[in-house]
């Protein structure tokens, strides 16, 4: 008999003769499927049924305690249990768990199929088209898994399974955690024993910074996977884990090339504070409409729209020089960074748990929540959240707030300018803006433009009620067909900027694409524009400009 806390043996003769006791006397190993950080997956025999089945031996990290062991062994029983309950199409079963030397053997359906991530390197980026059925067919898994209160915690290409029957199966509930009531997060002491686990590239923000897990967890890590699906590698991959965490909490990543109607769900799925992601609902509706516009007409979106010239005179002509794209490719199918961080690749053969459909309603209306500036903590976040990686070295950077002098440190993010000098506008306002944008007056306003083609901004006045203003406008703006590809993100009010404040955000296809974000707020509107790989530093100091604008200055020029 084998010792089981030390592994089996990888002799060829023990793992198919009779030299080797049977699991529980039923499953007999015969051979390695795949290995990771948390343990190795096993081709094996039910001897009981006569069928191959998968065991997944689970291997806890050496550093816990005792009593982390016994409570990690016992989450696990407790979430192998709940997922065996789940029925759905896009899982596989699990059969049983076997309890031996005090920690679990999970007991799976066998199932023969490449995962995503050896697809995307053996065979190059999925067609957008393909994404979008893949990414719907998650998303069921996903909704169906939350539905019954059960978070993935590893939705990423290499725990994506494609059969070559077309199915999609989600793999490897090994992290799952059971959340309170299905909606709100993980128990907040859900990281406690695990730590920061899961691959770098593929963890949400709020997870790097070690906070609990919640549902839109899920729903970002989808995003990312989708983002690998057809750029053939995640947004976040870097040359080692930390900077992949650095560029997470940062949300830098290089907008996605070969995305088409994918884009703009992949940037919903990908902000910062969850509460402002999409939705699952949102994100099915949105797919569903994707598909439907990627086989009829691939690569392109409708319904182009512009700012009118009344409200927002000569912003036709702003958006003309937006930024050629970076034009640096990484190669398709980059492995993931391992660093101890990849639970595990199954070399084609993996396990999965899944969900149930209840509570899996589309809505007919889409809404899709505000993509707006990412919270300033970022910086400060990540340095607590690094702070406890030893393995990974301490990292610090500092957050200086803007003042209201006519020179101060605004952020230090790259290519946006770190002063800014405040603009007076005849008494009209006054506003905070970067030193080096160039001013000019136009009709009804003031217009900015800065140093790299295709950023700016426009402030006009814009009396009466912002919302219908902005619906009025967009209408207007469908007719001219002023911005080809246009695809709405949002028109909703914002009463958090201001009482009957309202924004308007889209992106449209110009030189890669570009992001605008319209706000009317205490009768102006502010429109800010820039390529859509400069989105997460540009809306940051879209922000700091929000707040610095004053509508009744005491002073004038």
């Amino acid at each position: 008999m084998w010792n089981m806390s030390r592994g089996l043996t990888t002799d060829n003769h023990l793992m198919g003769g009779e030299g080797l006791i049977p699991l529980a006397r039923r499953y007999r190993l015969l051979s390695e499927a795949g290995r990771g950080g948390m343990g190795t997956v096993w081709r094996a025999h039910d001897e009981l049924l006569d069928r191959d089945v998968a065991v997944k031996e689970v291997r806890l990290p050496e550093r816990l305690t005792t009593g982390e062991r016994r409570l990690a062994c016992r989450r696990m029983v407790e979430e192998a249990r709940a997922t065996a309950a789940l029925r759905h199409p896009g899982v596989v079963q699990i059969f049983d768990i076997v309890m031996e030397d005090g920690r679990p053997w999970i007991i799976m359906e066998f199932i023969r199929a490449r995962s995503l991530h050896q697809v995307l390197a053996q065979d190059g980026p999925l067609p957008a088209a393909r994404a979008a059925e893949v990414g719907l067919a998650l998303l069921s898994v996903l909704r169906a898994a939350h539905a019954e209160g059960i978070l993935h915690r590893d939705v990423k290409p290499s725990n994506v399974l494609l059969c070559e029957d077309g199915r999609v199966l989600l793999s490897d509930f090994g992290l799952a955690v059971h959340t309170d009531d299905g909606v709100r997060g993980g128990r907040g002491d859900d990281t406690l024993v695990s730590g920061i686990e899961g691959s770098p590239a593929y963890l949400s923000p709020e997870r790097v910074r070690g906070l609990p897990s919640v549902v839109a967890s899920d729903l970002w890590a989808l995003g990312a996977t989708l983002y690998a699906a057809v750029e053939g590698r995640s947004p976040f991959l870097r040359s080692h884990a930390l900077a992949s965490m650095v560029a997470v909490l940062l949300g830098e990543y290089e907008p996605p090339r070969l995305a088409c109607a994918l884009s703009p769900i992949v940037a919903g799925l990908l902000r910062e504070d969850p509460a402002e992601r999409l939705s699952a609902e949102a994100v099915e509706a949105l797919l569903r409409d994707a598909l439907r516009t990627l086989s009829a007409v691939p690569g392109t979106l409708s319904a182009p729209e512009a700012p009118d010239e009344e409200e927002t005179p000569d912003t036709p002509d702003t958006p003309d020089a937006v930024a050629e794209p970076d034009e640096e490719d990484e190669p398709p199918g980059e492995k993931e960074p391992e660093a101890g961080y990849v639970l595990y690749d199954l070399g084609g053969t993996s396990l999965v748990a899944g969900g149930t459909g209840r509570g899996a309603h589309r809505r007919t209306t889409v809404r899709t929540p505000a993509s707006r500036r990412p919270r300033f903590g970022a910086l400060l976040g990540l340095s607590a959240a690094l702070a406890g990686v030893a393995a990974l070295g301490a990292w610090s950077a500092r957050w200086t707030s803007v003042s209201k002098s006519a020179s101060s440190v605004v952020q230090p993010f790259p290519g946006v300018s770190d002063q800014t000098t405040v603009y007076h506008a005849d008494g009209a306002f006054s506003v905070e803006v970067p030193a080096d944008w160039s001013t000019r007056r136009i009709s009804g306003g003031v217009a900015w433009t800065g140093p790299v083609d295709g950023e700016g901004m426009t402030i006009v006045r814009a009396p009466g009620d912002a919302l219908t203003g902005l619906h009025a406008a967009e209408r207007r703006a469908a007719d001219d067909g002023a911005y080809p590809g246009y695809h709405r993100l949002r028109i909703e009010s914002a009463p958090d900027l201001a009482p009957g404040a309202a924004e308007w955000e889209f992106t449209w296809d110009r030189d890669g694409g570009s992001h605008a974000l319209r706000s009317r707020v205490a009768g102006y509107e502010f429109f800010f524009y820039t390529h859509a790989s400069r989105w997460t530093p540009g809306a940051r100091l879209y922000d700091r400009i929000l707040r610095s604008f004053d509508p009744e200055p005491s002073t004038g020029e």
